[in-house]
């Protein structure tokens, strides 16, 4: 049936670096890859994962776990140890990263 029916298709997600994550991902490394794919490099490169979507079963779950582990991440000195967040390049950058975390706020971010 295949042979006959199945089309070639492009899903566009709306943005750059999008990750899909669904019902049946073990949850803990979806969240941690996540995590980590947005906040290397004070996500500051052209591939961080600017975009997540994540099937409907599991988003509540999945957008708890993942506040739990923004809220343990540690902002100071990069040269300090235990350090995870340093400081955006430059002011123009900083700015930006507030404008969107408002944003995010008024689209109904928690």
């Amino acid at each position: 049936s295949s042979k006959t029916n199945l089309k070639r298709v492009s899903l566009e997600l709306g943005g750059k670096s999008p990750l899909v994550i669904f019902a049946d991902a073990d949850l803990d490394a979806a969240v941690q890859g996540a995590h980590e794919a947005v906040m290397f490099n004070q996500g500051q490169c052209c591939c961080a994962g600017s975009r997540t979507f994540v099937q409907e079963q599991i988003y509540d779950e999945f957008v708890k776990r993942s506040r739990e582990l923004t809220m343990k991440r540690t902002v100071g000195d990069p040269f300090e140890n235990g350090i995870q967040q340093g400081p955006q390049i430059d002011d123009e950058q900083f700015k930006k990263v507030l404008e969107l975390i408002e944003a995010g706020k008024k689209e109904g971010a928690k």
